[in-house]
């Protein structure tokens, strides 16, 4: 008996360890893409030629933008490495690499120093940052998928999107406290720089906890088989490589039905979350700092939604739990960026928060979901890639998207199209998908669907 004790709670300390650890770097990923769309407006002086304010904040978002352009190569290099050597070391290095050159953003002089090459020099850094960071969310998400027992999978595996919700947040709080305690000209010679310099610190924080672990079970078990695979084929005089890329070829169709469910995840995060603060500040003629208070309250309402929804998806399934939030977005966007464009503090914080509210059944369940959709030897990979895909073509667009329909409409409610379409995307990806909670993670891609559920 104590013997069973003691291994159950080595087993709870790991497993606390790869939930912080995993976390960790999703927070710092989301902290520097939020600190960007909230000091937009600085930003946008400090880079761009300041005369036409629409044209410098369309060309900040055009570099947020371009900047997700590497994420589908980030995806194959570290999906496929991760596939490959393991999930805990390419973890470590996409943290560092991302830390860095968050850090080194704020050390970049601006567009009165340096010119042309002030933004050239930001976006080579952003994209260094999407490089990285598209191994980032996937990598975490596989890593507690893989430790999690399956009745708590989408519980366990929600500290991702709330790391995520988390760095908004920590974002949210800085900005707001910058722009409420300093001056415009502070705000444009050193405030902006300040959220960048915390990334330094915080990788290397998250590389010393990501160090200490051991890669998943399920991969190192798949690993031995495949030593096991490879010495039969030499034996055999066969090529052994063809398996994995026979796994590869036979997750595709999983990988493009996950790209549709993403497309809601990812148009609707950089919309709601880096997008607002901007539209309430241009349309609705809000305050930086009040601007920034009401994603404020609406993130703090996501942290306590994210595992609510997430347990909901356990008991009562995926599919279920994401197909009620793309119905939701469908119906209810439009009179969403109506009631934003109306301003007023309090209305803009209750209509974000129902907006998170269903929001949340999509961010809360994916990571999960995404898991367990592919087999252990594609996992990394089939996660990664629908993932960046979907964020290069639905999530780093969504406010430039967002002011440019704006613009042509004349219409401050116009960004719902965008959100609207997305949602049409994902309920038909998801129409074409099979239920998978509460089922085993299988190794390989053919099995995917066909462990019994099991009851709780």
């Amino acid at each position: 008996m104590s013997t069973t004790i003691t291994i159950e709670a080595e087993n709870r300390s790991v497993l606390r360890r790869v939930l912080v650890a995993s976390g960790l770097g999703t927070l710092l990923e989301y902290f520097d893409y939020a600190s960007y769309s909230y000091l937009a407006t600085t930003i946008a002086i400090v880079f761009f030629p300041p005369e036409d304010r629409t044209v410098a904040l369309l060309s900040t978002f055009a570099v947020f933008a371009l900047s997700f352009l590497v994420r589908p190569i980030g995806a194959l290099v570290w999906g496929g490495l991760g596939d490959r050597i393991g999930r805990k070391s390419i973890l470590a290095t996409t943290i560092i690499i991302m830390s860095g050159a968050t850090f080194l953003i704020g050390f970049l002089p601006g567009y009165a120093t340096l010119g042309v090459a002030a933004p050239i020099l930001l976006l080579l850094l952003r994209m260094t940052q999407s490089f990285s960071a598209s191994g980032e969310y996937a990598g975490a998400g596989t890593f507690v998928a893989e430790y999690a027992p399956a009745r708590l999978r989408g519980l366990l595996t929600s500290v991702v999107p709330m790391a995520a919700a988390a760095g908004f947040l920590l974002a949210s709080l800085l900005a707001t406290i910058l722009y409420a305690s300093f001056s415009p000209e502070f705000m444009r010679e050193w405030g902006w720089r300040i959220p960048f310099f915390i990334a330094g610190p915080l990788g290397i924080v998250g590389l010393w906890l990501r160090s200490r672990l051991e890669d998943t079970p399920q991969f190192r078990r798949v690993q031995e088989i495949e030593r096991e695979e490879q010495e039969l084929a030499r034996q055999q005089r066969s090529a052994s490589r063809g398996s994995r890329w026979a796994e590869i070829r036979e997750s595709l169709p999983a990988m493009l039905k996950i790209l549709l469910v993403m497309s809601l995840n990812a148009g609707g995060y950089y919309l709601l979350l880096s997008y607002i603060p901007t539209f309430l500040i241009e349309e609705a003629a809000m305050s930086e700092a009040n601007s920034t208070l009401v994603v404020t309250i609406g993130l703090v309402a996501q942290l306590a939604l994210i595992p609510l929804m997430a347990r909901f998806s356990d008991r009562f399934g995926r599919k279920r739990t994401l197909m009620v939030s793309s119905i939701a977005f469908i119906v209810l966007s439009y009179p969403i960026m109506t009631l934003f464009s109306m301003g007023g503090v309090l209305l803009a914080t209750v209509v974000l928060i129902v907006a998170l509210v269903f929001f949340s059944m999509n961010d809360a369940v994916f990571p999960s979901f995404f898991t367990e959709m592919f087999g252990t030897r594609s996992r990394y990979l089939g996660f990664a890639l629908p993932f960046n895909v979907g964020a290069m073509l639905f999530g780093g667009v969504a406010p430039l998207i967002g002011t440019w329909l704006i613009a042509v409409t004349g219409n401050p409610s116009a960004p719902a199209f965008f959100l609207i379409l997305v949602g049409a995307l994902s309920l038909i990806g998801l129409l074409l998908t099979p239920e998978t909670a509460r089922t085993d993670l299988v190794d390989v891609q053919r099995k995917v669907g066909t462990a019994p559920i099991q009851t709780l």
